[in-house]
Protein backbone atom coordinates (compact mmCIF):
# COMPACT_ATOMS: atom_id res chain seq x y z
CA UNK A 1 0.00 0.00 0.00
CA UNK A 2 1.41 3.44 -1.17
CA UNK A 3 1.73 6.16 1.72
CA UNK A 4 -1.38 8.28 0.34
CA UNK A 5 -3.56 5.02 0.17
CA UNK A 6 -2.78 4.16 4.54
CA UNK A 7 -3.64 8.28 4.86
CA UNK A 8 -6.79 7.43 3.90
CA UNK A 9 -7.28 4.71 5.11
CA UNK A 10 -6.43 6.03 8.63
CA UNK A 11 -8.67 9.07 7.89
CA UNK A 12 -11.30 6.84 6.79
CA UNK A 13 -11.02 4.66 10.41
CA UNK A 14 -10.58 7.91 12.37
CA UNK A 15 -13.80 8.99 10.29
CA UNK A 16 -15.88 5.75 11.01
CA UNK A 17 -14.86 6.11 14.69
CA UNK A 18 -16.06 9.54 15.43
CA UNK A 19 -19.52 8.33 13.64
CA UNK A 20 -19.52 5.96 16.20
CA UNK A 21 -18.87 8.49 19.26
CA UNK A 22 -21.14 10.83 18.48
CA UNK A 23 -24.07 8.23 17.56
CA UNK A 24 -23.40 6.99 20.92
CA UNK A 25 -23.32 10.42 22.68
CA UNK A 26 -26.85 11.26 21.04
CA UNK A 27 -27.86 7.79 21.99
CA UNK A 28 -27.22 8.38 25.87
CA UNK A 29 -28.40 11.53 25.85
CA UNK A 30 -31.66 10.77 24.09
CA UNK A 31 -32.10 8.01 26.49
CA UNK A 32 -31.56 10.44 29.67
CA UNK A 33 -34.15 12.92 28.31
CA UNK A 34 -36.43 10.60 27.55
CA UNK A 35 -36.13 9.56 31.97
CA UNK A 36 -35.97 13.04 32.93
CA UNK A 37 -37.29 15.15 30.62
CA UNK A 38 -35.62 17.68 28.48
CA UNK A 39 -36.41 20.97 29.67
CA UNK A 40 -36.18 23.95 27.54
CA UNK A 41 -35.76 27.61 28.34
CA UNK A 42 -34.06 29.98 26.45
CA UNK A 43 -33.76 32.56 28.27
CA UNK A 44 -34.08 33.43 32.45
CA UNK A 45 -36.93 32.16 33.34
CA UNK A 46 -38.46 30.89 30.44
CA UNK A 47 -40.97 28.43 30.06
CA UNK A 48 -39.67 25.24 31.23
CA UNK A 49 -41.18 21.30 30.05
CA UNK A 50 -43.68 19.99 32.77
CA UNK A 51 -42.67 16.31 32.47
CA UNK A 52 -39.21 15.80 34.09
CA UNK A 53 -40.06 11.80 34.09
CA UNK A 54 -41.51 9.73 36.78
CA UNK A 55 -39.80 8.11 39.29
CA UNK A 56 -39.30 3.99 39.21
CA UNK A 57 -38.10 2.88 42.48
CA UNK A 58 -38.61 4.12 45.84
CA UNK A 59 -36.70 4.81 48.39
CA UNK A 60 -36.42 3.84 52.26
CA UNK A 61 -35.29 6.82 54.83
CA UNK A 62 -35.30 7.65 58.21
CA UNK A 63 -37.28 11.18 58.95
CA UNK A 64 -36.82 13.65 61.58
CA UNK A 65 -38.77 11.17 64.44
CA UNK A 66 -36.84 8.46 64.05
CA UNK A 67 -39.67 6.86 62.16
CA UNK A 68 -39.01 4.80 58.78
CA UNK A 69 -40.55 6.27 55.77
CA UNK A 70 -40.97 5.50 51.55
CA UNK A 71 -41.26 8.18 49.23
CA UNK A 72 -43.81 5.66 47.77
CA UNK A 73 -45.98 6.79 50.87
CA UNK A 74 -46.17 10.11 48.60
CA UNK A 75 -48.15 8.92 45.61
CA UNK A 76 -51.05 10.85 46.65
CA UNK A 77 -49.55 13.84 47.17
CA UNK A 78 -48.03 17.30 45.73
CA UNK A 79 -44.69 17.40 47.18
CA UNK A 80 -41.60 19.27 46.67
CA UNK A 81 -38.18 17.60 47.57
CA UNK A 82 -34.65 19.22 47.94
CA UNK A 83 -31.15 17.74 49.07
CA UNK A 84 -29.32 19.25 51.52
CA UNK A 85 -26.83 19.50 54.47
CA UNK A 86 -27.18 20.94 57.38
CA UNK A 87 -23.88 22.95 57.59
CA UNK A 88 -24.33 24.29 54.18
CA UNK A 89 -25.26 28.08 54.29
CA UNK A 90 -26.90 27.74 51.05
CA UNK A 91 -29.05 25.11 52.40
CA UNK A 92 -30.31 27.37 54.71
CA UNK A 93 -30.90 30.34 52.55
CA UNK A 94 -33.32 28.27 50.40
CA UNK A 95 -34.98 26.51 53.17
CA UNK A 96 -35.78 29.69 55.39
CA UNK A 97 -36.72 32.56 52.20
CA UNK A 98 -38.00 29.58 49.64
CA UNK A 99 -39.37 26.38 51.20
CA UNK A 100 -40.62 27.63 54.32
CA UNK A 101 -42.51 30.33 52.37
CA UNK A 102 -44.26 27.18 49.85
CA UNK A 103 -44.66 25.38 53.77
CA UNK A 104 -46.59 28.61 55.28
CA UNK A 105 -48.75 28.66 52.42
CA UNK A 106 -49.72 25.20 51.46
CA UNK A 107 -49.28 23.10 54.64
CA UNK A 108 -52.50 23.64 55.79
CA UNK A 109 -53.94 21.00 52.44
CA UNK A 110 -53.29 18.06 52.99
CA UNK A 111 -52.68 17.18 49.97
CA UNK A 112 -49.45 18.88 50.27
CA UNK A 113 -46.05 17.46 51.26
CA UNK A 114 -42.18 18.52 51.40
CA UNK A 115 -39.54 16.10 51.84
CA UNK A 116 -35.78 17.24 52.27
CA UNK A 117 -33.00 14.90 52.42
CA UNK A 118 -29.70 14.75 53.50
CA UNK A 119 -26.85 14.36 51.56
CA UNK A 120 -24.40 13.87 54.85
CA UNK A 121 -25.99 11.88 56.65
CA UNK A 122 -23.03 10.84 58.66
CA UNK A 123 -23.16 14.30 59.99
CA UNK A 124 -26.77 14.98 59.71
CA UNK A 125 -27.93 12.59 62.92
CA UNK A 126 -31.55 13.03 64.36
CA UNK A 127 -30.44 15.68 66.92
CA UNK A 128 -29.59 17.95 63.15
CA UNK A 129 -32.52 17.18 61.42
CA UNK A 130 -34.88 17.95 64.38
CA UNK A 131 -33.00 21.16 65.17
CA UNK A 132 -33.69 21.88 60.87
CA UNK A 133 -36.86 21.22 61.47
CA UNK A 134 -38.05 23.33 64.74
CA UNK A 135 -35.88 26.25 62.67
CA UNK A 136 -38.16 25.72 59.85
CA UNK A 137 -41.64 25.54 61.97
CA UNK A 138 -41.58 22.14 60.12
CA UNK A 139 -44.20 19.38 61.36
CA UNK A 140 -43.30 16.21 60.53
CA UNK A 141 -46.51 14.79 59.21
CA UNK A 142 -46.40 17.24 56.26
CA UNK A 143 -42.26 17.84 55.62
CA UNK A 144 -40.05 15.33 56.63
CA UNK A 145 -36.16 15.98 57.37
CA UNK A 146 -34.63 12.49 55.70
CA UNK A 147 -31.83 10.62 56.65
CA UNK A 148 -30.12 7.19 55.15
CA UNK A 149 -27.52 5.33 53.54
CA UNK A 150 -25.58 7.92 52.07
CA UNK A 151 -24.69 6.02 48.75
CA UNK A 152 -28.32 4.85 48.01
CA UNK A 153 -28.91 8.34 48.97
CA UNK A 154 -26.64 9.79 46.33
CA UNK A 155 -27.50 7.60 43.65
CA UNK A 156 -31.10 8.37 43.88
CA UNK A 157 -30.88 11.50 43.81
CA UNK A 158 -29.04 11.04 40.94
CA UNK A 159 -30.39 8.54 38.76
CA UNK A 160 -34.07 8.61 39.85
CA UNK A 161 -34.99 11.65 40.39
CA UNK A 162 -32.89 13.55 38.01
CA UNK A 163 -30.46 15.71 40.31
CA UNK A 164 -26.92 16.57 39.49
CA UNK A 165 -24.10 14.12 41.24
CA UNK A 166 -23.13 14.78 44.35
CA UNK A 167 -19.71 15.49 44.36
CA UNK A 168 -17.40 15.56 47.63
CA UNK A 169 -14.88 18.17 47.89
CA UNK A 170 -11.24 17.67 49.36
CA UNK A 171 -11.36 21.14 50.07
CA UNK A 172 -12.55 22.98 52.82
CA UNK A 173 -13.74 24.84 55.00
CA UNK A 174 -15.85 21.60 55.82
CA UNK A 175 -19.05 23.77 55.14
CA UNK A 176 -18.72 23.34 51.76
CA UNK A 177 -17.42 19.78 51.75
CA UNK A 178 -20.22 18.74 49.21
CA UNK A 179 -20.97 20.09 45.93
CA UNK A 180 -24.52 19.24 44.81
CA UNK A 181 -28.13 20.67 42.87
CA UNK A 182 -29.77 23.02 44.66
CA UNK A 183 -32.89 23.36 43.10
CA UNK A 184 -36.33 22.31 44.19
CA UNK A 185 -38.37 19.48 42.49
CA UNK A 186 -42.58 19.70 42.10
CA UNK A 187 -43.68 16.29 42.44
CA UNK A 188 -47.46 15.12 40.77
CA UNK A 189 -47.86 12.04 42.62
CA UNK A 190 -44.97 9.99 41.23
CA UNK A 191 -44.22 12.31 38.33
CA UNK A 192 -42.05 15.20 38.57
CA UNK A 193 -43.97 18.16 37.24
CA UNK A 194 -41.19 21.33 37.58
CA UNK A 195 -37.56 21.69 38.32
CA UNK A 196 -36.27 25.23 39.18
CA UNK A 197 -33.09 26.48 40.44
CA UNK A 198 -34.25 29.10 42.82
CA UNK A 199 -30.87 29.80 44.01
CA UNK A 200 -29.23 30.16 40.85
CA UNK A 201 -32.41 32.37 40.01
CA UNK A 202 -31.54 34.69 42.68
CA UNK A 203 -27.85 36.06 41.59
CA UNK A 204 -29.80 36.88 37.85
CA UNK A 205 -32.03 39.29 40.10
CA UNK A 206 -34.75 39.85 42.20
CA UNK A 207 -37.03 39.88 39.40
CA UNK A 208 -35.92 36.54 37.88
CA UNK A 209 -36.08 35.14 41.56
CA UNK A 210 -39.33 35.71 41.70
CA UNK A 211 -40.31 34.76 38.27
CA UNK A 212 -39.06 30.88 39.43
CA UNK A 213 -40.52 31.41 42.69
CA UNK A 214 -43.99 32.29 41.17
CA UNK A 215 -43.49 29.13 38.60
CA UNK A 216 -43.07 27.00 41.37
CA UNK A 217 -46.32 28.18 43.04
CA UNK A 218 -48.69 27.88 40.03
CA UNK A 219 -46.94 23.82 39.41
CA UNK A 220 -48.26 23.44 42.89
CA UNK A 221 -51.69 24.57 42.82
CA UNK A 222 -52.60 23.36 39.47
CA UNK A 223 -51.36 19.74 41.22
CA UNK A 224 -53.67 20.46 43.69
CA UNK A 225 -56.47 21.97 41.92
CA UNK A 226 -56.10 18.67 39.77
CA UNK A 227 -56.73 16.78 42.93
CA UNK A 228 -59.91 18.68 44.16
CA UNK A 229 -61.29 18.46 40.57
CA UNK A 230 -64.26 16.11 40.53
CA UNK A 231 -63.60 14.70 37.46
CA UNK A 232 -60.23 13.56 37.90
CA UNK A 233 -59.90 12.77 40.99
CA UNK A 234 -57.11 11.61 42.69
CA UNK A 235 -54.12 9.96 40.76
Amino acid sequence: MTDRGKIITIYTVVGILSVGVLATSFWIRGSRDNRFGSPIADKIGGDVAEDFGSLEKDLFLTNQDSREVKLSELKNKVWVATNFFATCPYCLETASEDLKSLYQEFSSDPDFHMVSISIDPATDGLEQLQEYARVMGAESGNWWFLRGEEKAIHDYLEKEMGFMKVVRNQVPPAKNRFSHDRALLVFDGWKCVKKRDLQFARTQGEKVRDRYFQDVRKSILKSLARRDSPTTGNP
